[in-house]
């Protein structure tokens, strides 16, 4: 199936993608930032740091058939109390590394083409919450740059998705007021998600793919 590279593989979600695309003969790398609950074949990558994400994109093979970005950031505060400090932090992951990560990546995309690139958004890409502002706009951001990003290279072969999942048994997704777990989407079900999105044919691309519980969360 070619390579296939997952930013945020220390998460629980970027770890699940990691292990959907491994079952489906993509040949994983991965980077991120808690070595203990990285998988194999992983580098340790600092996404607030543009100068490891630059050395990390120098080391990556010339072809690459799949990325998926994964990382992500979130904080919990309204904007009159919020950390502008944790915002700066936030913008960083969630778009700015995001960014710099496609920018880096599209050369090897482009040289494997027909491939896939999916960016990792939430609910919070396509309308607005109480409680993180900057979430929102970190995530709203994605969503307009993963469009545009499509437009550039959808004649070239490379298939551009946003995977904008609902609530995630995961990290912040627990931290949720008043949720029940056992409701809520869970990693392995993103996971397949970006399993289907790339392996989609060469001649479609699901531009962007929301995901949400069944049921009320």
């Amino acid at each position: 199936m070619g390579q296939a590279l997952v930013v945020g593989a220390s998460s629980e979600i970027g770890a699940a993608v990691v292990r959907a695309l491994t079952a489906a003969a993509h040949d994983c790398l991965g980077w991120g930032r808690d070595a203990r609950r990285l998988p194999a074949r992983s580098r340790v990558v600092d996404l607030r740091e543009p100068a490891e994400v630059d050395a990390a994109l120098a080391e990556l093979p010339d072809r690459l058939s799949v990325v998926v970005y994964a990382a992500g950031l979130f904080d919990w505060a309204p904007a009159d109390t919020g950390d502008p400090a944790v915002w700066d932090e936030l913008l960083a992951v969630n778009l700015a590394a995001a960014m710099r990560v496609t920018r880096g990546v599209l050369p090897a995309l482009l040289a494997a083409a027909p491939s896939s690139l999916v960016l990792l958004g939430s609910a919070a890409a396509h309308t607005a919450f109480a409680g993180n502002p900057a979430y929102v706009a970190s995530k709203h951001g994605l969503a307009g740059f993963a469009r545009s990003v499509f437009l550039d290279v959808r004649d070239r072969d490379v298939a551009v998705t946003l995977l904008s999942p609902g609530l995630v048994a995961a990290g912040a997704g627990l931290q949720a007021p008043g949720v029940e777990p056992a409701r809520l989407l869970q990693p392995a079900d993103v996971a397949d998600a970006v399993r289907w999105v790339v392996g989609t044919p060469a001649h479609v691309c699901p531009v962007e793919v929301q995901l949400q519980s069944q049921r009320t969360a």
